[in-house]
């Protein structure tokens, strides 16, 4: 997950973050751990959504904890017809947002049920994405492309949660970067 912290001095009150997003709502403000609503700040994007600034009406206190974070919302943004070309741009852009998405889970803190239902919804749109590309192709690179993620998705993504043992189980000192801050 991307994220970068500041310090608060009741002086600034503009926060520059420089991680790349999709959308404005994707990119979350929590101080002192609790996430703000969209409306406590304005966000200034750069053009190109690689960063921008957080701007707050009221400089935070001094010495509150300020966390700027992207969670991706993991719906569809882009929607292959039946009849029409595939657009290799927006294929990639399918591809780059699904990865990006699986960079923000959080795989310690996270509720095994949310867990399965999203890995479900994901491989569902993969698999919805690689029969729209069998309809269109009858096979070829693109399918076979396809198809290896795929299988890594149904392989790999229900392992992940035993990589990281059960949330219960101490951290050990070796392992302490895989499950975040403690």
């Amino acid at each position: 997950m991307y994220k970068i912290s500041y310090t608060g001095d009741s002086a600034v009150s503009e926060f520059a973050f420089n991680f790349p997003f999709f959308q404005p709502a994707d990119v979350h403000v929590a101080i002192n751990s609790e996430v703000m609503d969209g409306a406590s700040y304005n966000l200034s994007a750069n053009e190109d959504l690689t960063g921008g600034t957080i701007t707050f009406a009221t400089p935070p206190a001094i010495g509150a904890a300020i966390d700027i974070f992207r969670k991706i919302c993991l719906e569809r943004f882009i929607d292959y017809q039946p009849t029409a070309k595939i657009d290799p741009e927006r294929l990639n852009d399918d591809f780059n947002f699904l990865l990006e998405a699986f960079r923000d889970l959080d795989a310690v803190n996270i509720d095994l049920a949310a867990w399965q239902n999203i890995h479900d919804n994901v491989l569902n749109l993969v698999r919805y994405t690689k029969d729209m590309i069998e309809d269109k192709l009858g096979g070829g690179a693109a399918l076979g492309l396809y198809n290896n993620l795929l299988a890594v998705l149904s392989d790999a993504l229900p392992a992940l949660i035993n990589d990281y043992g059960s949330i219960a189980d101490p951290v050990p000192d070796g392992n302490k970067d895989d499950y975040g801050e403690m």
